[in-house]
């Protein structure tokens, strides 16, 4: 009987084991996928979906530092620094719990 119980334990950590190897493994993020050609129109999307979002989100306990890091981003945009406004932006849609557009 203990040898049927040990089995069944190394079975199932098995089973488990295989089950969570076979989870996609996705890297984090660093907004490097955006590249030089699309942050342009990245910003426009952004901005966008931003302004979209004010009227739900305005008021509520994060969003003054989501406003002012999409600020931070909009001012790099109009600066033609693209890909660094489109990182700042980014973070400020995820910082209101959204997922931000992409291309």
């Amino acid at each position: 009987m203990r040898n049927t119980a040990r089995f069944s334990a190394m079975a199932l950590t098995l089973a488990g084991t295989l089950a969570l190897s076979a989870l996609p493994v996705q890297a984090a993020s660093s907004g490097s996928d955006i590249d030089q050609d699309n942050a342009g129109a990245l910003c426009t999307r952004l901005s966008d979906q931003f302004n979209n979002l004010k009227p739900f989100k305005e008021g509520l306990p994060y969003w003054q530092n989501a406003s002012a890091e999409f600020a931070t981003g909009k001012a790099d945009c109009a600066a033609g620094k693209p890909v660094a406004g489109a990182k700042s932006m980014r973070q400020a849609i995820s910082d209101l719990y959204v997922k931000p557009d992409t291309l």
